[in-house]
């Protein structure tokens, strides 16, 4: 069966073997198996029980990156938004001889009343996850069905299962300003990122719509093109910060890495009635 739908998931499967797992809380994607290896990390001490953000897997940042200052009308919604923290509806499935494809929606009368009075505005959210033999695309596309406008950001927020931090590449971003958030301080990208410490780094208008991920240490590694998105979070926790979550382990900095394809470094701004869409493919190297 392409789509299994279980109480709290959807589990797409393609001929090829290649598979995915999306959580209707949040609509994460936890799971991404390609050529007979998981590619999205998901900490060991992820709580998935919907009382908390999923650690892990693709959580989907809207309508704010982090937390927005006052007076913003989003500085009182909690860190990353409110899409990561509700339950999305499995709209429609298909597929074909080439993809299998699962979307989800989340729109104004989903979300807690608690977010609805923080930020009351009408709007339509539907996630497209579409599944080949080699690739997998996630695209989010944001509606304003109401009469006034609102400002937004959104993230693919992904995070990578990888052999080990300290021996990957990140290549794409040479030539980028970009705000470090560790050193509270703004920088220029020379050369290909290597993760030495912890990392906290925001690319604003990139120059290549591919950033690669090397494994450097083995053979592989992966891609991510983007398309209508034009910024870049780069992510590792390192020892301090992973010592201080409650839901990742202590060690689990070294096998992984968040590449985040998004609109976060200005907001957007979208009419009423007005939609905008962004997506991004991740394939193998």
């Amino acid at each position: 069966m392409p789509l299994a739908h279980q109480s709290n998931k959807a589990v797409l499967t393609h001929p090829s073997g290649a598979s995915a797992e999306v959580y209707l809380y949040g609509a994460t994607l936890t799971s991404w198996k390609v050529a007979n290896k998981e590619r999205i990390f998901v900490s060991e001490k992820a709580i998935l029980d919907g009382s908390k953000a999923i650690r892990g897997g693709i959580p989907l940042v809207f309508p704010v990156f982090g937390k927005s200052k006052a007076p913003h009308v989003t500085a009182a919604l909690p860190q990353h938004g409110f899409a990561r923290i509700s339950l999305w509806k499995l709209l429609n499935s298909s597929d074909d001889a080439n993809t299998v494809t699962a979307e989800f929606g989340l729109d104004h009368t989903l979300i807690s009343e608690e977010n609805r009075k923080l930020w009351p505005f009408d709007f339509s959210l539907v996630y497209t996850v579409k599944l080949a033999a080699e690739t997998i695309e996630t695209k989010l596309r944001v509606h304003n069905v109401g009469d006034k406008s609102f400002d937004f950001n959104t993230l693919l927020h992904t995070y990578f299962l990888i052999p080990d931090a300290s021996s990957v590449k990140v290549i794409g971003l040479s030539g980028v300003d970009y705000v470090d958030k560790v050193l509270q301080t703004t920088a220029h990208q020379e050369g290909d990122i290597v993760i030495k410490g912890e990392v906290d780094s925001v690319y604003a208008n990139v120059k290549s719509l591919d950033v690669q991920i090397p494994y450097v240490a083995e053979q592989g590694g992966v891609q991510l093109h983007l398309k209508g998105l034009s910024d870049v979070v780069v992510w590792n926790p390192w020892v301090a910060k992973a010592a201080g979550m409650a839901d990742f382990g202590n060690e689990e900095f070294h096998k992984m890495i968040c590449v985040e394809a998004g609109q976060v470094a200005e907001f957007i701004a979208l009419a009423a009635g007005g939609s905008w869409e962004g997506s991004q493919v991740l394939s193998l190297l």
